[in-house]
This record gives structure tokens, C-alpha cells and sequence, in this order.
């Protein structure tokens, strides 16, 4: 957070993140992520930043900010400030300026009307083959700075649909607003430039290994406080230039996800570059490097280590909360799915205080943590008595005594349907399965969330008391949206219900593009009383 008072919040928005969300099934932006955290305060977006851009954005929080800044923006007279890097030219003056005019965009489209646009740039260093200058846009046309820089032969950095030299990113940031403040008067907001700038300024590459770490590590570590969070998705895949693979940062270890065919999966044989083991260690300070194979074909193993000592046990922190993790205990899971963040910050922030909750599904029990610390009554629910087990060590972890929650051990949909005929309910019921199981002797019994999510939301809405909610999510990429919410509907008629449904999807370090969506399909439902 870079200022807070009761007219203005402004945050430093990383690279690879929207200002807002493009759609309802689309990942949050900025806008949707800060909301979420301040629930009892309703922001307006006042300007936007482009995805690739990273630095600082204004919300307004009162009415007379609303309208003040909004015409500041409109009449021309906020003061940003923009730092860039671009490739070094002896040539080049100090100081340029441009006033081409920028076609008109409206919803992503441009046409063929053309808008006045100014920007003037100041060169600030120079390094061995790159440039740093500011640009000063005295307009707000969508992607001013870009059009123009390329238009005075200087490209930006990673901007390579304007011919911009290859780079990790678009390096380009949102350094400074200056604008009246409804109540303070003249202020002057600013944000200091990532580091990365300052790496490539000095002679690094900015599209190899060692750049690519970091400006993903901090694309990630701006939005989290590390005393509160020290585990997140850190890299994800060709969106932070490292093809085919995941790392999780978990602590000071690193546990890197590998996507390969069945065969390249079955070789004993890493296949990851040493220079990007560097580039990560470096990075990050890492102690350990585990590596585990996640074949496209299925199969793979527990995690093995790479580089560091042997640590496979250890405990990290999410939102100010304790969870253990076994990097050899599973070839699917270090025992905490980062994907759910989200939903483990919205149950920790809800007053849950006397509420009954079911968790089936529930692994490792880090959902029925964070609602027990939020003052639910828990039932956890999982076909493992070892992830049970693991579930009550995480709550003694967070100073929850276990003996005062609930714990049951067999299949999930067996489990709701007794309990159903027993009459209990619950005010809230949380279920994440697996995409596929197979239960019962000589796995006689096989769940296929595609077939059957709706039959599961149908156990869901008969166990959940009038008023209350479910929570339910699935990992499967190959499900649509319109599927899965198909399939919401048809447990909803099926038990006879009435509701109102949210979507959520992935978390913002996680990352999706084009021909890339998110593949987490998520759900909060508010049943009718």
C-alpha cells in the first residue's frame, strides 16, 4: 500500500496483472483484489494501467474524491511520471518529445478516429546497452508511452509488438501521480522503480535466466507481506519465460512442477538447465531445490531434490497462518494447493463465529483451518486417515485444538448422503474433489467431476442450511465455464434450491492469457432461505 486515507488508497500494481477484471469468469484484477480486502470500503477506479505495466494506481474511496480526481484525469492536469528502459543509441538526445496523434480505443478495439496525445522524455542514466529516461504523458490515451517511445525509434524494452528488444518484461512502470487531493491539497504519490530495471540498466540480460527470476519474483512479492505470506506461485510457466514448468516458492525452498510427456517424465534425469537452477537460487536465497515430474500422461512421483539440503518437512505461512508440508508425501501435492489461497483468505475474513461447517474433499484440512480460526465448528471429511492426521497437526499449528472439531474418515459422497438421512446441516459446505477417483474394492466405484460436479452440488445444497453457502471448485482445465456452471444449476434444481452465485478463479500469482485461461473454476453459493 503506498497511501491510504479516507478519500484515496493507492497500491503498486505488479507487471502481468489488470487493472480490473475483463470478465465475470475472468481473473480479478487490481481493482478485485484490493476490494476483497477491504470489504467495508467501496473503490472506484479513477485511471488504468495496462497489464504489462507495473507501478502505481489510484482508487478513490469518498464521493468527493470520486469526482475531483476523475475530472483531474479528464481536464489533463494529473502529473505522471513514467520510467523506461530502452536500447542504448550514442545518438540519441536527452530530451525528445512526441505529439502523434493515437487512434481511439473502445472495448480493446481501436478505430479510425485519431485523438491528440503528448509526451515528453528525459533521459535519466545510461548503462552499457541501456537507456533509462522518463516519459511525462500529457494525455491519458491507451498506451501512450508505448506508441510514442516507438515512435522516436526508442522501443521499450520487452515491448515487442512495437520492436522493443526481447525482455522478460515490458519495462515500463508508473512511477509518480501528483494531483490535488480533495482535502490535502497539491500530493504527490510515487513508487520506487523494481530493481530489475536497475539489473539490466547495469549490463544484465534482459530476457535471460537471472532477469526473468526476479521480475517474476517481484511481480509476486508486491503483493504479498512476507512476515504474513512466504509461500506463492512463483513462476508460471512461459509467462515468466520459463516453458513447461511451475515453481512454487515455499519458504526458502523452491519446489519446481515439471510438464512433460510420459516418457521424458520417467527419466531419472533432470531436464532443467543449471543456469536456471542459478538464476532461481540467486533469485530468492533459496536453501533447497525439489523437482517433481507431473507427466501429461499421468503417473509421476514424489518430489526429489535437487540442489540444497534435504528438507522435504517444513512449515510455512499463509495470511498469518501455519501450515505443514511433506514434499515426498504425494505425486500430486506438497500437502497445500496454492490455487485456494483466495478461498482460505475469504473464510479467515468471514465471521464464521458459532457457524457449522463440512469440509469434504478436504486433504489436508487447510480450508477447515482457516474457517476454525475464524470461529467456525468444523467437520472434516477425506478418504485418508494419513491427510486426516495431517489436517489435525495443522490446526494445533495454528493454536486450534482438534479435540474441538470433527473428523470422519471414508468416501466423501457416501459420507454426505448418511449424513443427509441423519438430518444434519451445516451453514456453510465447502467441496473441492479431485477431478477423478476411484474408491470401493478394486476401485469398483470411479468419480469423474465431468459427469458427475452436479451430483456433488446436489449432496452440497441438501446438507446446507436455508441462508447458507457452498463453496465448490475444480482444477480441470478441459471443463468450460458454461459446463461447470451447468452443472451448479442442475444440483440446485435437483435439490430443489434457489441461489445466488459468484465465481472466482485463480489467485493473481498465478498467471493465464490468451489461448491460456485460467483453469480454476470456482464458487460461492448463497442458497435463498
Amino acid at each position: 500500500m503506498r497511501f491510504e486515507d479516507e478519500h484515496l488508497l493507492a497500491v503498486d500494481k505488479p507487471a502481468g496483472v489488470n487493472t480490473h477484471r475483463a470478465d465475470d469468469h475472468a481473473q480479478d484484477g487490481m481493482y478485485e483484489w484490493v476490494q476483497s480486502q477491504r470489504p467495508d470500503v467501496r473503490l472506484s477506479i479513477l485511471h488504468r494501467l495496462d497489464k504489462a505495466t507495473s507501478g502505481l494506481l489510484v482508487f478513490g474511496t469518498s464521493r468527493a474524491a470520486n469526482q475531483s480526481i476523475t475530472g483531474q484525469f479528464e481536464e489533463r492536469t494529473v502529473a505522471k511520471r513514467y520510467q523506461l528502459l530502452v536500447e542504448r543509441d550514442e545518438k540519441r538526445r536527452s530530451r525528445l518529445s512526441c505529439d502523434d496523434p493515437i487512434e481511439r480505443t473502445r472495448g480493446g478495439r481501436r478505430d479510425a478516429h485519431l485523438l491528440e496525445a503528448s509526451t515528453d522524455f528525459e533521459r535519466k542514466a545510461v548503462g552499457p546497452r541501456v537507456e533509462r529516461f522518463v516519459a511525462r504523458p500529457h494525455s491519458g490515451r491507451t498506451h501512450q508511452v508505448r506508441i510514442h517511445a516507438a515512435a522516436l525509434g526508442m522501443a521499450i524494452i520487452g515491448d515487442r509488438d512495437r520492436g522493443g528488444a526481447d525482455g522478460a518484461r515490458v519495462f515500463l512502470h508508473a512511477a509518480g501521480l501528483r494531483l490535488d487531493h480533495p482535502a490535502r491539497g497539491s500530493l504527490d504519490l510515487s513508487s520506487d522503480r523494481p530493481q530489475s530495471f536497475d539489473r539490466v540498466l547495469d549490463g544484465a540480460s534482459a530476457d535471460h535466466a537471472p532477469i526473468a527470476a526476479h521480475v517474476a519474483l517481484e511481480a509476486r512479492t508486491t503483493l504479498f507481506d512476507p512476515a504474513d505470506t512466504d509461500c506463492y506461485l512463483w513462476i508460471d510457466r512461459h509467462h515468466d519465460g520459463f516453458a513447461d514448468l511451475r515453481v512454487e516458492r515455499l519458504g526458502d525452498t523452491a519446489l519446481v512442477l515439471t510438464y512433460t510427456d510420459a516418457r521424458s517424465g520417467s527419466s531419472p534425469t533432470s531436464s532443467i538447465p543449471d543456469s536456471w537452477l542459478d538464476a532461481w537460487s540467486e533469485a530468492a536465497e533459496l536453501t533447497s531445490v525439489y523437482e517433481q515430474r507431473r507427466p501429461r500422461g499421468g503417473g509421476g512421483g514424489p518430489a526429489r531434490l535437487l540442489r540444497g539440503a534435504d528438507r522435504p518437512r517444513s512449515t510455512v505461512v499463509e495470511h498469518g497462518l501455519r501450515y505443514q508440508l511433506d514434499l515426498t508425501a504425494s505425486a500430486t501435492s506438497s500437502g497445500l494447493f496454492l490455487d485456494q489461497r483466495e478461498a482460505r483468505r475469504r473464510l479467515l475474513g468471514s465471521s464464521l463465529a458459532g457457524s457449522t461447517v463440512l469440509n469434504a474433499f478436504a486433504h489436508t484440512g487447510s480450508l477447515s483451518v482457516a474457517a476454525a480460526k475464524a470461529g467456525a465448528e468444523t467437520l472434516t471429511l477425506d478418504l485418508s486417515p494419513h491427510y486426516l492426521d495431517w489436517a489435525r497437526e495443522n490446526l494445533r499449528l495454528n493454536d486450534l485444538d482438534p479435540v474441538d472439531h470433527d473428523f470422519i474418515y471414508g468416501d466423501a459422497l457416501q459420507w454426505m448422503d448418511r449424513l443427509a438421512r441423519k438430518g444434519r446441516v451445516f451453514d456453510l459446505v465447502l467441496v473441492d474433489p479431485p477431478s477423478t477417483s476411484t474408491t470401493g474394492k478394486r476401485g469398483a466405484t470411479r468419480w469423474v467431476v465431468e459427469r458427475d460436479l452436479h451430483e456433488l452440488v446436489r449432496r452440497a445444497a441438501e446438507l446446507t442450511a436455508p441462508g447458507g453457502s457452498i463453496y465448490v471448485s475444480t482444477n480441470l482445465r478441459r471443463m468450460t465455464w458454461p459446463t461447470f456452471l451447468d452443472h451448479l444449476q442442475a444440483g440446485l434444481v435437483a435439490a430443489d434450491r434457489t441461489a445466488t452465485v459468484e465465481t472466482t478463479t485463480l489467485p493473481l500469482d498465478h498467471r493465464s492469457g490468451p489461448g491460456d485461461p485460467a483453469y480454476l473454476k470456482g464458487a460461492w453459493i448463497r442458497l435463498d432461505g
